[in-house]
């Protein structure tokens, strides 16, 4: 199993441990994370929150996300899953979430839900669920095992949703991060864009109403970003988007300029007249210079760049055990520039993942 990985102009070293009977996770180095607690310069204490506008770097880390290493990563926010593993037993506490908070001088943190797909991991799955029954689960997804298609417009399944919004504003998170808004556009589900338009204003109404946060708890999504064009109303009520692949596909494939250009102007659609709207990127890569260019590419944009593994089961860091993208942000000047490939791939990246049983959920 990967542990840690570093990345160079030359191209990739993989560090691991197998033993006969299987693999195993190693520990990541003691001076990654960088430590700082005391946060020099930041205007921001520990009991205070940043504006969601202030907001230059942020993690993704779904898959067994250790809290103990994001805490001093220097990451401005962190979206992570509500839980450890994903199930009831193992959500964050309240406690955890602040800790994590606190850590990092104003630090957001945000727990992602899917609207568009079940998971039969989480804590409203029923034995003997399968397509079909409940009439409102369609279909299988079969890039991604456990999860399951569903008829998001169903009552049924937003009382659902409803209840998990619950649970994340209990734990003290700040927001939440919408994916499969794009379930729309599935061959099973279409004629129902303007449903899920519906469904995400209900969503952000009704986390709002009940976050001592208020109009400041926020509300992002992930991809569809064409519906920005079409549902002015709906991006006023968003806080941001989040969009995968603008830049490198999973993983290492570089995205055609011409895509990537299109993808950016309907992504500026999110960014409102007053300055507000937070655009994150995550692309998915691990080669210097790929990891570089998106970084530099989505910066000048205006955009908040994240780059890691497709499987958002650890953390990418810089050489210095900062974000990812903080040694590559100034190569372009120009919006829309390209960089200079020569001049990328200096800085070592490194990714870590230490066992899931390390992080605190109490």
């Amino acid at each position: 199993m990967t542990a840690v990985w570093l990345v160079t102009a030359l191209g990739v070293a993989l560090l691991s441990s197998t033993a006969c009977a299987g693999s195993t996770r190693l520990d990541p180095p003691a001076q990654t994370p960088r430590q700082q607690a005391d946060c020099p310069g930041s205007p921001y204490g520990e009991a205070q929150r940043r504006p969601w506008g202030a907001i230059g770097s942020w993690v993704y880390w779904l898959d067994g996300p250790r809290l103990d290493q994001i805490g001093p990563s220097g990451y401005d926010l962190a979206v992570i899953d509500y839980s450890q593993d994903g199930s009831a037993n193992a959500e964050f506490s309240a406690d955890a979430i602040t800790a994590l908070r606190a850590g990092g001088c104003g630090r957001r943190v945000v727990a992602y839900l899917s609207i568009g797909e079940a998971e039969d991991y989480r804590f409203y799955w029923q034995a003997g669920w399968r397509p079909g029954n409940p009439s409102w689960i369609t279909a299988r997804n079969t890039r991604w095992k456990g999860n399951y298609l569903v008829q998001f417009w169903t009552p049924e399944w937003q009382a659902l949703v409803r209840q998990y919004v619950d649970r994340i504003v209990a734990a003290g998170f700040d927001g939440i991060y919408l994916d499969r808004v794009d379930a729309y556009q599935e061959p099973r589900l279409r004629g129902h864009e303007q449903d899920m338009v519906n469904f995400v204003l209900d969503i952000a109404a009704y986390a709002r109403a009940r976050s001592p946060l208020g109009d400041d708890f926020g509300v992002f999504v992930q991809n569809a970003e064409e519906l920005g064009a079409r549902h002015p109303d709906y991006v006023d009520q968003l806080t941001g988007i989040g969009r995968e692949e603008t830049y490198v596909l999973a993983t290492n494939h570089p995205v055609d300029d011409t895509q990537s250009a299109a993808t950016e102007a309907l992504l500026n659609l999110f960014r409102r007249s007053d300055g507000s709207g937070l655009i994150l990127t995550v692309d998915y890569a691990d080669q210097a210079d790929l990891i570089a260019d998106a970084c530099i590419r989505s910066s000048a944009q205006g955009f908040v760049p994240y780059v890691g593994p497709v499987g958002l089961d650890r953390m990418t860091l810089d050489a210095g055990g900062g974000p990812v993208c903080e040694a590559n942000k100034g190569g372009a000047t120009a919006v829309g520039a390209r960089p200079d490939r020569r001049a990328l791939g200096s800085a070592i990246v490194v990714s870590v993942h230490g066992p899931k049983s390390s992080a605190s959920t109490s």
